[in-house]
């Protein structure tokens, strides 16, 4: 067989047996269903072959689409020593005329082929350990994004044509509210581990279609790995000892509602199904547990856990839940979400008549769950009692920079990758030097784009009665100004969730830079807690004792 520098000239007088020849001696790869799969769309632009050569179609050797799969290619360990143009008649010869019309037969080959396609970018993912996959449907490809320790990263890119119709495969094997939708409408549902698609570690992809305004659509995958239901470490998650001390109180009873708050994505989940994991142990498996989620998400020891059927109305399904829930003595409730006033006020009516009640809201603070659950229908005298309200936790995730390539501040300054008003201020409020903070590095082969993985940023309270009083008689202000307040001089002595990330910033555990992105703005912090300044050198120093950190 001719070379492949004079492949261009040839291919077009190529007889098919010839071609065919050609093809199984040099070993086509990019085909459908085979090693490096790239889609039918892009199939019209580029071949890819074992022997390291790759055919790319007149004028689209530089095209974006192009670029990013040959990019991928090489770093799957395949060296394409010789890349050539070609035209795209003859391109297309090399696949068999991948565009003629499909038999029925055909079409549900190629619906099997997106399937197996969607599969291998779950698998990649789940590789990563991703929370999340996004599918965006473009004009001439479906770009392929994941999210791993919190930050967005390229995975590959599909054809147009073949990303939205992995987008209908996915719904094609889910369950929920996307059986009945079409491309131009939101969609939601799940896919579970019964549709054939998910790697052995992956329990759940909850799913979320949006139509896009140019008529195309965006998938986004939530990823829920498969758990240990034994697992009962909190502390571990990332919890100040302070924090810690308060959620093993929450534990000790069994009566009053624990609400958790956080964005998506925050692991309120994970802290959620520790906490009662540990509670189950910790009463010796002497307390009953009771739960209704929508879907399923938790994996609780010892509990009922009711469900709720797709297609339901999910409102009245968790009315019913509750309902059963009062009569199966139970001593705690679980609720995935509190999302309605009927839940609301069936949720205290829990809490009030000596259950104890678990559950997540929509808030952006701790002390704001107090208003969410009034604006959810909660009577403020209700919530003015303690016995009623036991907990309020807020919590988010942070990166945690890899030890191995992080640098210095010093070092971000030089090479700037942070601002020197910035760093300036980090280094006044800290008490630390500019050799001992430290800011994210670039990457290495022990981490993920300089993160080894992620941590609680969090904010619990415990309220007592004036607390509530001040929230409910008087103002929000008053009552975190209390709730702030030192022991020693009246208060509770709490400490709101930007201090927690400032203390591990402090640390040398997450990058100011992200703190500033997910939680809040230094200067915010300066001018609103100065007053936790000196606790907060106290806690750096302990905290990098704690780690191994110099001083």
């Amino acid at each position: 067989m001719e070379p492949a520098r004079r492949i261009s000239d040839m291919l077009p007088a190529m007889s098919d047996e010839q071609l065919a020849a050609m093809v199984k001696e040099w070993g086509l790869v990019s085909g459908a269903g085979q090693q490096i799969d790239i889609g039918n769309d892009l199939r019209k632009s580029l071949a890819i072959f074992k022997n390291g050569t790759a055919l790319v179609a007149q004028g689209q050797r530089h095209k974006p689409e192009v670029k990013l799969m040959l990019d991928r290619t090489r770093r799957m360990g395949l060296k394409l020593a010789d890349i050539r143009e070609v035209d795209a008649a003859s391109l297309e010869r090399v696949y068999g005329s991948p565009a003629k019309e499909y038999s029925l037969s055909t079409w549900k080959t190629l619906d099997l082929e997106r399937q197996k396609s969607l599969a291998r970018i779950i698998a990649e993912a789940a590789e990563l350990g991703a929370s999340d996959i996004h599918m965006r449907v473009l004009d001439e490809r479906c770009e392929v994004k994941v999210r791993v320790n919190g930050r967005m990263r390229e995975l590959r890119d599909e054809g147009s044509r073949d990303g939205q119709e992995m987008i209908r495969a996915a719904f094609a094997v889910a369950s929920g509210q996307g059986s009945g939708g079409t491309d131009s409408t939101f969609q939601q549902g799940a896919m579970f581990q019964k549709s054939g698609l998910l790697p052995g570690n992956v329990e759940m992809l909850r799913l979320q279609y949006t139509p896009t305004s140019d008529q195309r659509g965006a998938l986004v995958m939530r990823i829920k790995y498969v758990g240990k239901s034994a697992e009962t470490d909190v502390d571990s998650l990332g919890y100040s000892q302070q924090q810690a001390a308060d959620l093993k109180k929450m534990r000790l009873k069994t009566n009053g509602m624990y609400i958790f708050a956080g964005k998506v994505s925050s692991g309120k989940t994970t802290t959620l199904q520790r906490c009662l994991n540990a509670m189950f142990l910790d009463k010796r498996k002497e307390i009953s547990i009771y739960a209704a989620e929508d879907p399923k998400e938790l994996e609780l020891l010892g509990a009922i856990q009711a469900q709720i059927t797709a297609g339901q109305n999910a409102n009245e399904a968790f009315k019913m839940a509750m309902k059963a829930a009062l009569r199966s003595d139970p001593n705690v409730i679980v609720l995935g979400e509190i999302r309605s006033e009927e839940l609301t006020s069936m949720a205290v009516e829990a809490a009030k008549t000596g259950h104890a009640l678990w559950s997540t809201v929509h808030a952006g603070s701790a002390l704001g769950i107090l208003n969410r659950l009034i604006n959810l229908g909660a009577d403020r005298e209700d919530l003015k009692d303690p016995r009623t309200v036991g907990g309020l936790i807020y919590q988010r995730l942070l990166g945690v920079m890899c030890r191995s390539c992080r640098v210095t501040l010093r070092q971000a300054l030089a090479e700037g990758d942070i601002e020197a008003e910035l760093a300036e201020k980090l280094v006044e409020i800290t008490g630390q030097t500019d050799e001992a903070l430290m800011c994210r590095g670039k990457g290495c082969s022990s981490c993920f784009m300089g993160l080894s993985g992620r941590t609680v940023v969090a904010e619990t309270i415990r309220p007592d009665a004036r607390l509530l009083e001040l929230y409910m008689d008087h103002s929000r202000i008053d009552a975190e100004k209390y709730w702030l307040t030192p022991v020693d001089r009246g208060g509770l002595g709490g400490a709101p969730v930007m201090h927690h990330a400032m203390v591990k910033a402090g640390a040398g555990i997450v990058d100011i830079n992200e703190v500033q992105e997910e939680v809040d703005l230094l200067e915010s912090y300066e001018r609103e807690l100065g007053h936790l300044i000196p606790r907060l050198h106290h806690e750096i120093a302990a905290l990098r004792r704690a780690t191994g950190a110099s001083a």
